[in-house]
């Protein structure tokens, strides 16, 4: 227990260890420890107790270099986890707030790629890595996407940032072609790439030709001031950066527009729409951070201290009939899948809205299932 072949042997099977049980999946992680003073925590997305509450630490096999953490999963779970080593120990405190600040400060500083999972990790956010779990034999994601894409710098006037674009074209387009945009596009183009499957979907029919912008987010904060109710960030959205898409694309003005976020991404979208109803023809709103309640980059949204959800309705224009709107929200997210549907209630008052329930939580591996889902669903 602890010798080399053990180790190699866990390296062979990958982690977690999974026993088949009646109704779930008994899972243990492993991690071979470095040092004494080493301490592990993990976080597996809408499954693990909340890490702002409760402290998921591994547990040490004495007078061995084992620690392991156990959890039990559904059957067919396709999420992802991320793993802290730290030299100190979390803060015993119950405040929420100095428990946040911890973590993510551990998250960009002390996350670490499991070297017994089979599945690549990828960059996040706020975690400088996440590692993909699969119960599940279909929805593994290698990503070894082939597909070639070319990328430009955006250079906003308005917000004196310039923003890495990676742009895609499917097939030669027409007068009629969709134009979308994915904000945190960086996940979309590079890390957990769906450019193959818009490929396959092009090529056999089932989805029509389209140009697609990868609108990438520098950093955790200065993603949070873009898309926290910005004005000045839509603003630039619509009077720099499509105008300047649509002349590199040579797109003409009446090219429908989609704009697609996830979590604070899906609300700047929705913000965005709301500013400027006439600028987008679609919305795909996953998981969006409906909760949001600072506004104090925005002089449309100013004075107020409720949440998004509760002063949308005094700013709700009559939305072109031209416009989609498609709300997804995860099985496993409780509070933000409750927001989803007050806010379909909202806007399917003024303008037929679709909305969804996908497998999964506030993840990026659920959020790609579903994207490309509705992307078929929108483009097709």
């Amino acid at each position: 227990l602890g010798s080399e072949t053990w180790w190699n042997s866990v390296k062979e099977i990958g982690t977690p260890l999974v026993v088949k049980q009646a109704n779930q999946m008994h899972c243990t992680f492993l991690w071979r420890r470095h040092t004494s003073t080493e301490v592990v925590y993990i976080d597996v997305y809408s499954q693990s107790p909340s890490i702002y509450t409760q402290w998921n630490k591994f547990q040490q096999i004495e007078q061995t270099d084992i620690v392991y953490f156990e959890i039990e999963l559904p059957h067919d779970w396709s999420g992802s986890y991320v793993l802290v080593t730290s030299m100190e120990t979390a803060p015993a405190t119950s405040d929420a707030q100095i428990r946040r600040q911890w973590w993510q400060r551990q998250l960009q500083q002390h996350a670490q790629i499991d070297i017994f999972n089979p599945y690549p990790a990828y960059p996040a956010q706020v975690s400088r890595w996440v590692n993909q779990i699969h119960l599940g034999e279909q929805k593994a994601f290698h990503n070894q996407s082939n597909v070639l894409y070319q990328q430009l710098e955006w250079k906003s006037q308005l917000l004196f940032v310039n923003y890495p674009v990676d742009l895609y074209q499917s097939a030669a387009l027409t007068e009629t072609s969709p134009f979308v945009i994915f904000l945190d596009g960086q996940v979309w183009s590079q890390h957990l790439s769906i450019l193959q499957q818009i490929q396959e979907l092009t090529d056999c029919g089932q989805m029509r030709p389209a140009s697609y912008a990868f609108l990438h987010s520098i950093n955790s904060e200065q993603r949070c001031l873009d898309y926290g109710c910005r004005d000045l960030f839509s603003q630039a959205i619509v009077e720099e950066l499509i105008p300047y898409l649509q002349q590199h694309f040579s797109l003409s003005p009446s090219t429908p527009i989609i704009l697609c976020g996830q979590s604070l991404g899906g609300l700047c979208a929705l913000h965005s729409l709301l500013l400027y109803p006439n600028a987008f023809q679609g919305l795909i709103l996953q998981s969006g951070s409906y909760w949001w309640s600072d506004y104090s980059k925005s002089k449309f949204l100013n004075g107020h201290t409720q949440s998004f959800l509760e002063v949308i309705e005094q700013y709700l224009q009559p939305i072109p009939n031209n416009i989609q709107i498609f709300i997804r929200t995860g099985t496993y997210e409780t509070d933000m899948r409750e927001d989803s549907h007050q806010l379909y209630a909202k806007l399917s008052s003024v303008r037929p809205t679709h909305i969804h329930t996908f497998v999964g939580g506030h993840d990026a591996i659920n959020w790609k299932h579903d994207l490309i889902d509705t992307l078929q669903t929108i483009i097709s």
